[in-house]
């Protein structure tokens, strides 16, 4: 009967005690740098905002256009060459007529609104949706491998916007 105080004690502190993602004062916690350097946001978009909200006139209702890339570099050329550099678009072929953006790793790492913009620039520069019979263009891997299906695209671009797989 001595404990069941005492226990009651510990109980009542451990359950005041609030679940922060920050060191704990104890011995049974995580210790001091293990919380360090995990602050870091990869180009996804933000998981708390509604999806409908992220993609009206661009994540936070940020207005994009492709010139405001052409404005930064100094002409779409640069911008074709950063994609190239970056590893982001590795070739444009063509595949049974219908024109195809070949892209890389880069490109499977950016989030949907980063990739809808890179293809809406590359249709934007070339206008594929407007010339080509097909009126569209698709998106493959450069390497079909591991996780992309062999033959299968990543998506496809056209008018109506980017369709991915």
């Amino acid at each position: 009967m001595k404990f069941l105080p005492l226990f009651a004690i510990f109980a009542l502190v451990i359950a005041a005690t609030p679940a922060k993602a920050e060191p704990k004062p104890w011995v049974w916690g995580w210790w001091p740098g293990h919380w360090d350097n995990q602050d870091f946001k990869p180009h996804i978009d933000h998981p708390t905002q509604p999806h409908n909200i992220q993609w009206k006139n661009g994540l936070y209702g940020q207005d994009w256009h492709p010139e405001n890339w052409i404005r930064a570099k100094g002409s779409a050329e640069e911008v074709i060459k950063g994609f190239y550099k970056a590893g982001i678009v590795t070739d444009q072929t063509s595949e049974d007529g219908v024109p195809v953006l070949e892209v890389g790793d880069a490109y499977l790492r950016l989030s949907g609104q980063e990739k809808r913009r890179v293809a809406e620039f590359m249709d934007y520069v070339f206008h594929v949706t407007d010339t080509s019979p097909a009126k569209m263009f698709y998106i493959f891997h450069e390497d079909s491998g591991f996780l992309i299906w062999p033959g299968r695209p990543v998506g496809m671009y056209t008018k109506a916007g980017l369709q991915l797989q």
